[in-house]
C-alpha cells in the first residue's frame, strides 16, 4: 500500500476512544447537573408564582424570569411578542413537566446560564429569540419533550443552543449557532433530530453541529456549517451504537480543517450523504469508526488535502456504498477502509483526486471491493490500493479507473484475486496498470470487455485467467517475461464466457469452464475438464489431454493441429460444428487416444452425408458408437480406417405423417440423398415444422376466389331480386306480368288493386331502364382433412356492386354491372391473406310464359398479398403478392306453377368458374427464406350444377307490394379439391404438391328474402343465403336498391 497515510483526526480521536472537545464538560455538566433555581419572578410574567394547569403570560420585561415551584407542572406558558425575559441567575423561563412552552418574544440568559430549561414530557416551541452567553444553554431539557425552534438560539463558547437528554424530538426550523467548543444540539439516547430545509446550524471553531450518544435518528435537510478544529470538531457526531443519520438531497455540511461532516463512533452504525459535505484539508466527508457500519453517497462529497478522505471507515463487516460523487485533494483518499474481514466496499459513481490521491484504499482480509463507476486520480496516484493481512480480498473492476503519470491503477500487497471487464488507464507508457506484490498468492481474471493501458506485474507465481461471461478476443503476445503480462505461472480458461486467442503462447493452459478458441498458436499443453471446451483453428505444439471436458476443432468448422498427442477419457466429448461444405477436423501429429468418448454433432447451416471428422497418426481406439447431438431425423454412423474416423448422415422424417407433411419429407429426402447437402433447418422438421414449410396457406385465395364469383354472378341472375320484376318469376331487374298473377306493373294505382288476384290483365309494352345498386358479403368455413394434411380454413368476401338494365321486350332484359370489394381467409394458423377484388359481369333473360332461361358472364381481378409465419427454425414471417384472374358463367332455367297459396318454381342451373393462379414467390419479411416457396401457376375449374325449388308470396301494402320468397337446392361440385404445386426457393427442383381444405362434392343451398315494390318505381330487397355440406358452412348476404323509369 502506498500514499500519504489513512485519514484521522487530528485531535486523537480513535476507534472506540471518547469523545473530546472544548466545553463539552460543561455541557454535560448543564445538561444534566444544573441547579433550577426557586425565586419566584417579580416583575411581568403572571401569574407568578403559578399554581398546576394555569396559564402564564410573558409581556413587557421582565428581569429575573419565570420559574415554576416544586410540583407545579402541566402549565401553559406563553412568552408575547415583543416581551423580554432575563434570568433569574440560573434560567429565564423554567418549568417542569407536561407544560406548553411558547417563546415569540426575547429570552436572554448570561453566562453558563440557561434560556429555556424544561423537565420531561414537554412541548417546546422557540418562534423568536433566545440568546445566552458563553457555556450556556440556549433550550435545556430532560426526556420525551418535542422540541421545535423555529426562531434563533445564539450561544456563545462552549455552550450549547438545545440541550437535551433521552427520547426527546427536535425540529430545527430556524437559526442555531454557537461559538467556539460549542454545539447546536447536544443529546443523549434514542432521540430523533430534524434539521429541517429551512434550519441552520452554524459553529466556529472547533464547534459541532448535533452532538448524540447512541440509539438517535438524525436527519439534516437544510445547513449544517462549523469551522476549523484545533482538536477535533464535525458536522454531525454520533457517539455509542445504533445511530442512524441521513443528509437528504436539500441538505449541506459544511466543516474546516480536522472535521468531519458526519462522524460515527460506536457499532451498527448507518450513515447517508444524499446532499452536499465539505470538509477541509485533514477532513472527511463521512467517517465511522465501529463495526457492522452502512455507509452510503449518493450525493457529493468534497474534502481538502493532506490526507483527507471522502469515506473513512474502521471496523469490520462494513457495507459501504458509493454512487454518487466523491472529490480530493492532494495526498486524500476516496473511500479509505481499514477492518478484519468481510467488508463490501462498491463504487458505482465518480471518485475524483488529485496528485498523490487513492481512489479506493482497503487494509484487511476477505474484503470485496467492486469499481462499477469511475475513478480518476493524478500523477502518483493509485485507482484502487489493497493490503491483505493474511486472506485474500476481492476486487472487481467494470468500470473506469484512469490514474496520472507515475501512478498505478491497481496496486496489491499481500495477495488479492482481481476480476476486471473494465477498463484501467495507467497514464504514460511503461506506466504500471496492476501491481501485484511478491507476496502471493494472486490471481488476475480478465472479463469480456477488459481493456488495460499499461504492464501488468504479478510475482512470478501468480494466475493468469479468462473468464466472466459474454465473448471477447486476447493476443498470447502479450504474455510473458518483459511483455504486458509479466510474471504470471499458472493460465486458466474458467467460467461461462468464449474467448478466442490469437498470436503465440508458451504457456500450459487448463480450460476449466467455458471455451477457450485458439486461433493461433500455444506451444505448450492444454488440458480440458468437465465443463470446459477447447477448440479453435490454430495448432497445439504439444499434447491436449480431455479430462470430462469437450474437443471441438473449428471456429465453427476448420483445422485444429496437434503436434503431438491427443486423448480422451470415456467421460469427455468430441464436439464437430458440420456444414454442407465443411466440418470441424482435428489432426494429430502423433497418437489419437479416443478412449471411448463421445461424438456430438452440431450442425450449422446445412448438411452433407459423409464427413472425415479426424486424422491422427495413430489410432490405438474407437469412440463410442452413439453419437448425439442431432435431431431425430438424422441417423448418424462412424466408421474408421487406421488413421482416419468418418461421419455418415442419413435423413428420414419417420413414419405416421399425413399426406402433406409426407409430401415435403420426400421431396426433402430425394434431395439430400441425390445432391448430398440440405438446410439443417430443413432437415430438423418436426411433423408440426412439415405442416407449416408445406405452405398450405397458398390454397387459401382459390375458394374464396370462388365464393366470391359466385355472389357476383348470382346478382346477376338472381330471379326474384329487387326490382327485376316486382313479381314472382318475372325476368330479373324488370317488371313482368304475363308470368305474374300477383303483382301489377308500372306505376298505376290498379296495378296494386290487381295484384290481389290470380290474374291480372296485361298491359301494353312499355320500352324501360332499370338501375340498381347492391351491398353483399359472407364468410365461409371448411374444415380440413387430418389424413390429408390439411387444414380448417374460414374465408370473407364483401363488395358493393351497381348495375343498370334494358328491356327490350315485354319477354327479354338484358344488363351489365361492376362491382367493387374485397377478400380475405386463414389457415387455421398456418397462414392469412387478403385481395382487393374488381368484378364486371353482364346478363341476358326470357321468359316464355311461366317459364325462364336466364344466362350471364363475370370477370373478376383480385389484388392478392398472402402472409404465412414458420417458427421451425426461429420466426420467419414470409410474403407474397400476385395478381390474380377469375372468368365465371351461369345458365339457369325454371318454371313457375302459382297456386292459391304462393308460387313454386322449380329450377335447374349449370355454372362454372375458371380462376387463373399465377406463379409467383414469397419473401421473407421476418426472418430469412429457408422456407420460402416459389407456388406453380394454376387454372382452376369448378363446374357446379344446381336442382332446386323457389317459392313466393306476395302481400298488398300501403303504396305498393311486399313479397317474401325463399329457395332450398341441392348442388353438386366436380372439382371440390383446392392444391397448388410449390417448390422451396433454396432448394432447385424440389417440388410438391400441397392440399387445401377441400369442398364437398354435394352441399344444400337455402335463401330468405323480403322484398319491397313501391308504385313509384322504387324497390329494393334483403336476402340471406347459406351453404352447408359435411365439411362446409357459408353464410352470405346481400341487399339491393332499384329504380326503374
Amino acid at each position: 500500500m502506498r500514499g500519504v497515510g489513512r485519514w484521522r483526526p487530528q485531535g486523537g480521536l480513535r476507534r472506540y476512544g471518547s469523545v473530546s472537545f472544548a466545553g463539552a464538560s460543561a455541557i454535560l455538566t448543564l445538561v444534566f447537573g444544573l441547579g433550577i433555581s426557586t425565586t419566584p419572578a417579580t416583575a411581568q410574567c403572571a401569574p407568578d408564582p403559578a399554581s398546576s394547569g394555569q396559564t402564564v403570560t410573558c409581556s413587557g420585561t421582565d428581569v429575573d424570569g419565570f420559574q415554576a415551584g416544586a410540583g407545579v407542572n402541566s402549565l401553559t406558558v406563553n412568552v408575547l411578542s415583543g416581551a423580554t425575559v432575563n434570568d433569574n441567575g440560573a434560567v429565564s423561563i423554567g418549568v417542569n413537566d407536561s407544560n406548553t412552552v411558547t417563546n415569540n418574544g426575547t429570552l436572554s440568559a448570561g453566562s453558563g446560564l440557561t434560556g429555556m430549561s424544561v423537565g420531561s414530557s414537554n412541548t417546546v416551541t422557540n418562534n423568536n429569540t433566545i440568546t445566552v452567553l458563553d457555556n450556556g444553554l440556549g433550550i435545556s431539557a430532560l426526556d420525551h419533550n418535542i422540541i421545535v425552534n423555529a426562531g434563533t438560539i445564539t450561544t456563545g463558547d462552549g455552550g450549547a443552543a438545545i440541550s437535551i437528554g433521552d427520547n426527546n424530538t427536535v425540529t430545527n426550523g430556524g437559526a442555531l449557532s454557537v461559538g467556539a467548543g460549542g454545539a447546536g444540539v447536544f443529546a443523549g439516547q434514542n432521540n430523533t433530530i430534524t434539521n429541517a430545509a429551512t434550519g441552520t446550524i452554524t459553529g466556529t471553531n472547533g464547534a459541532i453541529g448535533i452532538l448524540v450518544f447512541g440509539g438517535a435518528t438524525v436527519t439534516n435537510a437544510g445547513a449544517i456549517t462549523v469551522g476549523d478544529s484545533p482538536g477535533f470538531s464535525g458536522g454531525i457526531l454520533a457517539i455509542n451504537d445504533n445511530n442512524t443519520v441521513t443528509n437528504k438531497a436539500t441538505g449541506t455540511i459544511s466543516v474546516g480543517q480536522n472535521a468531519a461532516g458526519i462522524f460515527m463512533q460506536g457499532n451498527f452504525q448507518t450513515g447517508s450523504n444524499f446532499g452536499v459535505i465539505t470538509a477541509g484539508d485533514f477532513g472527511a466527508g463521512i467517517a465511522v469508526i465501529g463495526d457492522d457500519a452502512k455507509v452510503t453517497n449518493g450525493g457529493s462529497i468534497t474534502t481538502g488535502d493532506s490526507g483527507s478522505a471522502g469515506i473513512s471507515v474502521q471496523g469490520d463487516r462494513a457495507v459501504i456504498s458509493q454512487s454518487g460523487t466523491i472529490n480530493v485533494g492532494l495526498g486524500g483518499t476516496g473511500i479509505d477502509y481499514s477492518g478484519l474481514s468481510s467488508s463490501t466496499i462498491t463504487n458505482s459513481g465518480r471518485i475524483t483526486g488529485t496528485d498523490f490521491a487513492e481512489g479506493i484504499a482497503v487494509v484487511g482480509d476477505s474484503n470485496t471491493v467492486t469499481n462499477n463507476g469511475t475513478i480518476t486520480v493524478g500523477a502518483s496516484g493509485i485507482g484502487i490500493d489493497v493490503t491483505t493481512l493474511s486472506t485474500t480480498n476481492q476486487i472487481v473492476n467494470t468500470g473506469t479507473i484512469t490514474v496520472g503519470d507515475g501512478g498505478t491503477g491497481i496496486s496489491v500487497s499481500g495477495g488479492a484475486s482481481i476480476f476486471n471487464s473494465g477498463t484501467i488507464n495507467a497514464g504514460a507508457p511503461g506506466a504500471v496498470a496492476i501491481d501485484f506484490c511478491s507476496c502471493g498468492p494472486n490471481t488476475l481474471t480478465l472479463g469480456p470487455g477488459s481493456v488495460i493501458k499499461g504492464q501488468v506485474l504479478a510475482s512470478g507465481t501468480d494466475t493468469f485467467q479468462l473468464g466472466g461471461t459474454g465473448k471477447d478476443t486476447f493476443n498470447l503476445d502479450l504474455i510473458g517475461t518483459g511483455l504486458q503480462y509479466d510474471g504470471f505461472s499458472t493460465f486458466n480458461k474458467i467460467d461461462s464466457s468464449t474467448w478466442t486467442v490469437t498470436g503465440t503462447g508458451n504457456q500450459d493452459w487448463n480450460v476449466l469452464g467455458g471455451t477457450l478458441l485458439l486461433a493461433g498458436t500455444i506451444n505448450g499443453n492444454v488440458s480440458v475438464a468437465a465443463g470446459g471446451t477447447f477448440g479453435g483453428v490454430g495448432t497445439v505444439g504439444s499434447s491436449i489431454t480431455v479430462n470430462g471436458g469437450t474437443l471441438a476443432p473449428g471456429n465453427p468448422t476448420g483445422t485444429l493441429n496437434v503436434s503431438g498427442d491427443l486423448s480422451f477419457t470415456s467421460a469427455s466429448r468430441y464436439m464437430v460444428q458440420v456444414s454442407g461444405t465443411s466440418n470441424g477436423l482435428a489432426v494429430v501429429t502423433g497418437t489419437a487416444t479416443l478412449g471411448g468418448a463421445t461424438v456430438v454433432v452440431v450442425p450449422t447451416g446445412s448438411i452433407a452425408k459423409h464427413y472425415t471428422i479426424l486424422n491422427a497418426g495413430t489410432r490405438p481406439d474407437t469412440f463410442n458408437p452413439v453419437v448425439t447431438g442431432l435431431s431425430s431425423n438424422l441417423h448418424a454412423t462412424l466408421s474408421y480406417d487406421p488413421n482416419n474416423v468418418f461421419l455418415d448422415l442419413a435423413l428420414g422424417y419417420g413414419g405416421g405423417l399425413n399426406i402433406n407433411q409426407q409430401n415435403v419429407a420426400n421431396v426433402l429426402t430425394h434431395y439430400f440423398d441425390s445432391t448430398g447437402s440440405l438446410p439443417v433447418a430443413l432437415a430438423n422438421l418436426s411433423p408440426t415444422g412439415l405442416t407449416q414449410a408445406s405452405g398450405e396457406s397458398g390454397t387459401g385465395s382459390q375458394q374464396t376466389t370462388f365464393n366470391a364469383m359466385n355472389q357476383f354472378i348470382g346478382l346477376l341472375t338472381d330471379v326474384f331480386s329487387a326490382g327485376r320484376s316486382g313479381t314472382p318469376g318475372a325476368t330479373p331487374y324488370a317488371d313482368e306480368t304475363n308470368a305474374n298473377a300477383y303483382v301489377a306493373a308500372g306505376k298505376r294505382p290498379s296495378d296494386a288493386f290487381a295484384s290481389i288476384y290470380r290474374k291480372a290483365p296485361t298491359p301494353t309494352f312499355e320500352q324501360r331502364w332499370d338501375v340498381w345498386a347492391a351491398g353483399y358479403g359472407g364468410a365461409q368455413t371448411t374444415d380440413g382433412n387430418a389424413a390429408l394434411g390439411s387444414n380448417n380454413t374460414t374465408s370473407s368476401i364483401y363488395g358493393t356492386a351497381v348495375g343498370l338494365d334494358y328491356r327490350f321486350s315485354p319477354s327479354t332484359i338484358a344488363g351489365f354491372a361492376l362491382a367493387g370489394g374485397g377478400t380475405g381467409f386463414n389457415v387455421n394458423g398456418l397462414g392469412w391473406g387478403r385481395s382487393d377484388l374488381f368484378q364486371a359481369g353482364a346478363f341476358v333473360r326470357h321468359n316464355a310464359g311461366p317459364a325462364y332461361v336466364t344466362a350471364a358472364l363475370a370477370y373478376g381481378w383480385q389484388d392478392v398479398t398472402t402472409n404465412r409465419i414458420v417458427t421451425a427454425a426461429g420466426v420467419d414471417q414470409l410474403r407474397a403478392q400476385f395478381n390474380a384472374n377469375a372468368v365465371s358463367g351461369r345458365i339457369e332455367g325454371g318454371y313457375r306453377q302459382a297456386t292459391q297459396w304462393i308460387g313454386l318454381t322449380p329450377y335447374a342451373a349449370l355454372q362454372a368458374t375458371m380462376f387463373s393462379l399465377p406463379g409467383y414467390s414469397e419473401f421473407a419479411v421476418v426472418g430469412n427464406n429457408n422456407f420460402a416457396l416459389n407456388y406453380a401457376a394454376k387454372s382452376v375449374t369448378d363446374t357446379r350444377t344446381e336442382l332446386g325449388l323457389r317459392a313466393d308470396k306476395a302481400f298488398a301494402a300501403a303504396g305498393g307490394v311486399v313479397t317474401l320468397r325463399g329457395r332450398v337446392a341441392w348442388a353438386h361440385d366436380f372439382n371440390p379439391d383446392r392444391s397448388v404445386g410449390a417448390v422451396f426457393q433454396t432448394l432447385p427442383g424440389s417440388a410438391f404438391v400441397v392440399n387445401g381444405a377441400a369442398q364437398a362434392r354435394d352441399s344444400a343451398l337455402t335463401t330468405a328474402s323480403v322484398q319491397m315494390n313501391w308504385m313509384s318505381g322504387w324497390s329494393t330487397a334483403l336476402t340471406f343465403e347459406g351453404e352447408f355440406s359435411n365439411v362446409t358452412r357459408s353464410y352470405a348476404g346481400k341487399g339491393v336498391v332499384r329504380y326503374a323509369w
